[in-house]
This record gives structure tokens, C-alpha cells and sequence, in this order.
């Protein structure tokens, strides 16, 4: 630390490029590197959105204050390790070295989180459980099915293991040829181990009930096997950019790979490592298991064949997705609850984190929207206990078939096709809003509703937000 002309400065290093310069007591990173000409990388202007100024703190930890606000939440969702910063919202107290992690501007595109729909995330040491599948004799199918069947059948496969490995808390890492990977515990899931070996259960289920179909319309006999190993990687988003997957590389994943190998000369379907096995043993049936010595590697190990989950456990994972999230026909599902609590011509307010939901039960079935008209953005209906505005106009029933007016400019809308009925009926000639002057011409904004897709599945109704 010293000062200049009564302004305490810090001394910051930068590498690999072993420069050094000032930093003012207050002043980021990024404004004292820019300053001094160091081409540090940086794309949303200093706000903490784009990630691409982030550096690798290498001394003097002590002199960077705690995360706060924008950097924490950016750095929550990337799984930033303590090290890693924003030089764009990091004001160091001291003396720093760091190393910057965005050289030029492919590593720029790389690592920039704007405009992404999910934020990717950097190398993290994880412990995961890997799932990997592959077709038995695919070249045979190759050269027996019709081009075009065969590409139907690969993707009809990978969206039926992908729903179910997803509905399990798995993510679909990888799709080549006929083989897939997917990853358990990604998120610090505790169940992981559970969770992949249910979802493995499930997708040979699957493939046991697609047989009968597949001979009688393509002659061919459709089986899988699947490997499955517990153990730490580095997980982190890879790809090119716009196509980024969330993986993991280590002797994990490639351990992973050869268990499932290994079924093909066991003559087994689903074989699981020692390390799995061992989280799990007492909520999964054990069918047998063997002693092998694995591809490349000059040691036997243990491999346990699993046929089932305990009837514990069974109702344990049932529990876990009927509380949680599910993934069905290409969308998420969020569930709502019992659809007997919803009686006809009742309605239901579910609040989530981002969105307020309404589940209507009209003569027809049940029906879900947005609480929020589409013209002003405003509420419908009350969340329940909330205190309502002496102001605020009184709620209108939804009519039976299935005509729903708003209470603020009387727009009625129809919530199975979301079409406009009636628009805006109290406004006055100018549109604007009676003892609301001052905000002026509100006519515009002719928008439909946008219903949301709803089901019924075991009695408990579901509704997808995508």
C-alpha cells in the first residue's frame, strides 16, 4: 500500500503478462487495468453480467473484500471457486496478484455469459454419477434399417432416456452414434448415486415395452446397456459457443465408459461400480456380481448387477418427483397438486419464484395462465393472505366456459385459446383510465393471453412453464 497525493493506492500484478500498476482505494480492477493499459476483456461494461473480466486471485486473498450482490449471484450460477473473481466489481484494500483467465477475444466469446439462455459454468472438482448407454449391435441396425427409420428410432430413444434421465435430476451430457452420457449430482445433489440408478431402472423399463414395437415395425430387436460409476470430476460447460453442454472429464467418466463395456462379455444390462454400489446397497436389489479386469486397466475390480430398488426406496424416489419437478413430451412440468382440490369452476394461485400460476377447473378440464393480464402486467387475482388495496378494483369470476375478465380495464379474454373477446371495455375514447389520468393513453398493448400447458397425471395436475 502507499499514497499519492493523499489517495491510498494499491499495488495490483497481473499475469501472465507481469505487469504491475496502481490501483486507487476504492477503484475495481478492471478500471485500474484499463487505465494502465493492460487489455483486460470485458463485455457488458462493468455490471457484473457478461463474466469475461474474470481473474484468478493468486496473493493477497486477504485484501479482496467478500462477493456482494451482482458478482455473488453471477458467481453462484458459474459455481465460481473462492479464487476466481470479477475484476470488474472486485476493489481490492491491498497488494494483489492475480492471473487473468480471458487472454483474447476468442477466450472473450468462450467465456462471456450475455445472451446466453443458460449461464455456462467453469472447471469444478465435483463428485458426480456418471451414466453411459449404448445400443447393442448398432452397426447391425445400420445396415439392416432403412436410413430413415434408423434416425427415427436413435432420436425416438435419446428423447425417451433423455425425459427420463431429467425427470430423475440427471443432465444429458453427450449424444454420439448411438451412446449417451448423462450426470448425476452436477448440482451437489445428495441422492445422485439413487437417482442415476433409478433412472437406468426406468430407461431399460422403457426399452423392455418399445421391443414389441420396434420388431413389428422395423424387424429388429432393440436392447441397451448401461454403466454407471460414482467419484469426483471436473464438471464444468463445454462446446462451441451457442452449443455448450454441461460435462465432466476425468478417470471417472472414462471408468464409467467401460463398466458399461464390460456388460457386453458379462451378458449382463446394467452394471455399477463399487463406489456406487456402496452409497446405494441398501436401497437397490443385487442381482450378482463379477470380478473384471476393465479395458486399460491391469487390475480386477468389482462391478454389481442391480435389478431393482427396495420398495423403500421405490416410494422414496416417487415422493421425491411428485414434490419436485418432472419432464414429459419435450417441456418442464411443475406440480400443482391434487386436481380433486380444484373443484369445478374453482381456481387454484400457485406462487413460484419467478411467475404467480392460475389452474382453473372449467366444464372442460383444467386450464393454466399467468396471473398477470398481458395488457398492463397486472394482477388478476390476490395471492392468498395478501393485503388488498383500498384502491384496487374487486377480483371477476372466471365464468364456467371459460371466459375470464380482467378487473382493471374489463378485457376478457378466453383461457383455452388465450384469443381477445373484449378489449379494454372502461377505458375512455383517449385510453386513458377514469381518476388515473396522469398515466396516460393505455389502450395499446392489444396482447392475447398466452395459456400454459396443463395436465392430469395420477390425480395430481401438472403445468409446464417453458
Amino acid at each position: 500500500m502507499k499514497r499519492r497525493e493523499g489517495i491510498r493506492m494499491s499495488r495490483l500484478e497481473s499475469r501472465p503478462d507481469n505487469v504491475s500498476f496502481d490501483c486507487e482505494d476504492g477503484e475495481s480492477v478492471l478500471s485500474a487495468a484499463l487505465r494502465a493499459g493492460l487489455p483486460m476483456a470485458n463485455a457488458c461494461g462493468g455490471i457484473a453480467k457478461c463474466s469475461t473480466c474474470r481473474i484468478w486471485i493468486l496473493n493477497g486473498g486477504e485484501n479482496c473484500p467478500e462477493r456482494e450482490g451482482a458478482e455473488s449471484d453471477l458467481a453462484g450460477k458459474l459455481g465460481f471457486a473462492a479464487r476466481i473473481r470479477l475484476a470488474c466489481q472486485l476493489r481490492p484494500s491491498g497488494d494483489v496478484t492475480f492471473r487473468r483467465l480471458v487472454l483474447d477475444e476468442m477466450d472473450a466469446v468462450v467465456a462471456s455469459q450475455l445472451y446466453r439462455k443458460q449461464p455456462s459454468q467453469t472447471g469444478e472438482l465435483k463428485k458426480v454419477a456418471v451414466f453411459f448407454s449404448d445400443i447393442v449391435d448398432f452397426t447391425g441396425h445400420c445396415e439392416e434399417i432403412t436410413p430413415y427409420d434408423l434416425m427415427f428410432l436413435l432420436n425416438r430413444y435419446f428423447a425417451q432416456a433423455g425425459e427420463i434421465i431429467e425427470a430423475n435430476g440427471g443432465h444429458v451430457s453427450l449424444c454420439i452414434g448411438d451412446g449417451m452420457m448423462a450426470l448425476f449430482g452436477a448440482d451437489g445433489d445428495k441422492d445422485a448415486p439413487l437417482c442415476a440408478v433409478n433412472a437406468a431402472l426406468e430407461t431399460l423399463e422403457w426399452i423392455d415395452r418399445a421391443k414389441p414395437f420396434v420388431s413389428t415395425m422395423f424387424n429388429a430387436d432393440l436392447e441397451i446397456r448401461i454403466g454407471l460409476h460414482y467419484g469426483e470430476a471436473i464438471v464444468g460447460t463445454v462446446g462451441c459457443p451457442g452449443a455448450e453442454r454441461l460435462t465432466a472429464v476425468g478417470p471417472v467418466v472414462n471408468l464409467a465408459s467401460r463398466i458399461e463395456e464390460a456388460n457386453k462379455e458379462a451378458g449382463t444390462r446394467l452394471l455399477v461400480s463399487k463406489p456406487l454400489f456402496d452409497l446405494v446397497r441398501d436401497k437397490v436389489i443385487e442381482k450378482d456380481f463379477l470380478r473384471v479386469r476393465l479395458r486399460g486397466a491391469s487390475e480386477r475390480i468389482t462391478l454389481y448387477e442391480i435389478g431393482g430398488l427396495t420398495e423403500e426406496a421405490a416410494r422414496e424416489v416417487s415422493v421425491r418427483k411428485l414434490n419436485g419437478a418432472s419432464r414429459y413430451a419435450g417441456r418442464h412440468w411443475r406440480r400443482i397438486g391434487p386436481a380433486a382440490e380444484i373443484p369445478p369452476g374453482g381456481k387454484r394461485i400457485v406462487e413460484f419464484d419467478d411467475c404467480d400460476i392460475v389452474v382453473f377447473h372449467s366444464d372442460e378440464g383444467y386450464f393454466a395462465f399467468n396471473n398477470a393480464c398481458p395488457h398492463l402486467k397486472l394482477p388478476f387475482f390476490d395471492r392468498a393472505g395478501e393485503t388488498v388495496h383500498p384502491l384496487r378494483p374487486p377480483e371477476i369470476a372466471i365464468k364456467r366456459d371459460g371466459r375470464l375478465h380482467c378487473r382493471w380495464h374489463h378485457a376478457c379474454f378466453d383461457i383455452r385459446s388465450g384469443a381477445i373477446l373484449n378489449w379494454c371495455t372502461n377505458l375512455r375514447a383517449d385510453g386513458t383510465t377514469a381518476e388515473h389520468e396522469e398515466i396516460g393513453d393505455v389502450s395499446k398493448n392489444r396482447t392475447p393471453l398466452q395459456p400454459l400447458a396443463c395436465r392430469v397425471q395420477d390425480g395430481d395436475v401438472w403445468v409446464s412453464v417453458d
